[in-house]
């Protein structure tokens, strides 16, 4: 186990489809100038089994704020330098979500009350008894609960499931994780197998930052959006006047990864003489510029990626078994996110502590409702497709939590019948769900095996694997004994979505 990937501590949750919950205990931040009064609350607190830390200025518990974990800020109101009130207004636009206590003197009514419009939870009149001072801090923990509680998932998260940028909890992926720790210190070919959208590019660029290569470039190419007739010359490059428009040399990808990493994505799509000239480059490490004679060694890294298990690809003479061998040195499969539902809390809670304009609202997690239905969707888009939605969500939030998500443009087209038609289903819509209900017809009658299928339906089996892909189908479902799927596919949507929920205990 590498040292970036710590063993996962436990945690426990009631629901799997809520937010994870971590137990530990709230940490409550004093800021006093008083000694005596530092004192007493810091004996009173600790003896309730808060955590406690202390700070004689508002200026040290800015530096504490930001440093460390806290989940509740008591200030008095008279503070040399800034004053509470001005601690207050700052803590609420830094971290609009952390409770604050105020302690106010006899009579600063006025002083009290424009506390609480800048957003502070409660006040305490000075002088207080034990019991005032605990009442208080309980009944203000317990209104902050659910902030509190998305403090310390992403604490947990941070200190536990995350990796390069990357966050999980489960066995599959950390073994991705030490995969990519492995051979990150190797000049080793890597592929990286999955459906779109489940972060392959992640995953190669982790793998590039994380090795001796660092330094150099990462040099990205997404082979099926360059037209074949293009691709040789954006991966090799070409001298002036090798073809027309050529008024300038130019390096390729291949060139311009020197002393990096070159990133093949999609490299399932490029055609059989294009393999066998990136062959010869992986294996001799010299390229040709088109037009030119010069032959140019180049030292790079090669990680590749595929939408597409590549071994079927071989399997139907649509890649060379050569080139195959040459580049599957080292296998990474990700699995998709509809497999690993119980990321989905984790991946939301990093994403919008990392999105511009969540943080900058003050939106700190979503709604028990709203997790439901991320966790009920089948996510045909994975990882992508999330990020998507909240951000699609967050722009349309005007609130601190999300209460509900967008899932209107993602979800699949709803089943139709040719009675129900032309009532409120458009032309595109009804189309996508004629074509749903063919390609499950085809699986059906060759037992979900892809290649049959391709055949059947006259297509390749890239296309076939897109169209799977896009509609939320699993060929498994397709290769059971006694299994049966009707031309809508309802009942076939129904047992995949049901199969894709998490098991009822997660931890």
């Amino acid at each position: 186990m590498s040292d970036q990937l710590r063993p996962a501590r436990q945690i426990k949750e009631s629901n799997p489809s809520k937010s994870a919950r971590v137990e530990t205990r709230p940490r409550i931040l004093v800021v006093d100038d008083e000694p005596t009064i530092r004192t007493q609350l810091e004996r009173v607190l600790t003896a309730e089994g808060f955590d406690v830390a202390i700070a004689s200025s508002a200026e040290e518990g800015l530096e504490r704020l930001a440093g460390e974990d806290i989940d509740l800020l008591i200030t008095d109101i008279r503070l040399p330098g800034l004053s509470g009130v001005e601690l207050t207004q700052r803590v609420k636009h830094l971290w609009p979500t952390l409770p604050v206590i105020v302690i106010t003197g006899f009579g600063e009514v006025g002083t009290a009350v424009q506390v609480l419009k800048l957003g502070a939870s409660d006040h305490v009149i000075k002088p207080f008894g034990k019991a005032a001072i605990l009442d208080c801090v309980r009944t203000v923990l317990e209104k902050s609960h659910a902030h509190t509680e998305l403090r310390h998932l992403r604490r947990f998260l941070m200190d536990e499931y995350e990796f390069v940028g990357m966050v999980s909890k489960t066995p599959e992926m950390h073994r991705v994780f030490e995969i990519i720790h492995m051979v990150s210190n190797w000049d080793t070919t890597v592929v990286v197998e999955g459906e779109t959208g489940t972060g392959k590019e992640m995953v190669a660029s982790a793998i590039h930052h994380q090795s001796q290569r660092s330094e150099g470039p990462f040099v990205p190419i997404n082979c099926a959006v360059v037209p074949e007739n293009l691709l040789e010359s954006e991966l090799f490059g070409y001298e002036r006047g090798a073809f027309t428009g050529a008024h300038h040399s130019r390096p390729g990808k291949i060139e311009l990864a020197q002393g990096g990493t070159l990133f093949l994505d999609e490299i399932e799509s490029i055609s059989l003489a294009m393999q066998a000239k990136l062959l010869r480059v992986l294996e001799d490490r010299k390229i040709e510029r088109l037009g030119g004679s010069r032959r140019i060694d180049v030292d790079m890294r090669v990680v590749a990626a595929s939408n597409v298990p590549l071994q079927e690809l071989v399997a139907q003479g649509q890649m060379r078994s050569d080139f195959y061998y040459r580049i599957n040195v080292v296998p990474i499969r990700l699995i998709p996110l509809r497999k690993r539902k119980e990321d989905i809390p984790l991946l939301v809670q990093a994403f919008l502590s990392r999105h511009q304009a969540a943080v900058k609202k003050g939106i700190g997690g979503v709604s028990d409702r709203a997790m439901d239905q991320l966790m009920q969707y089948s996510w045909p888009g994975n990882i992508r497709e999330l990020q998507n939605v909240l951000e699609r969500t967050i722009l349309q939030t005007d609130g601190r939590i999300i209460e509900k998500v967008d899932l209107l443009e993602s979800a699949p087209a709803a089943p139709v019948t040719e009675k129900d038609a032309s009532l409120d289903v458009n032309l595109r819509d009804w189309l996508r769900q004629q074509e749903r209900n063919y390609l499950i017809q085809q699986l059906a009658a060759c037992g979900g095996k892809i290649g049959p299928t391709a055949r059947r339906s006259g297509v390749d089996l890239k296309t076939v694997y897109r169209k799977m892909v896009a509609y939320g189908l699993d060929k498994r479902d397709f290769t059971k004994k006694g299994s049966s799927v009707t031309a809508t596919g309802e009942e076939a949507q129904e047992k995949h979505d049901r199969k894709s929920l998490p098991p009822l205990s997660l931890y």
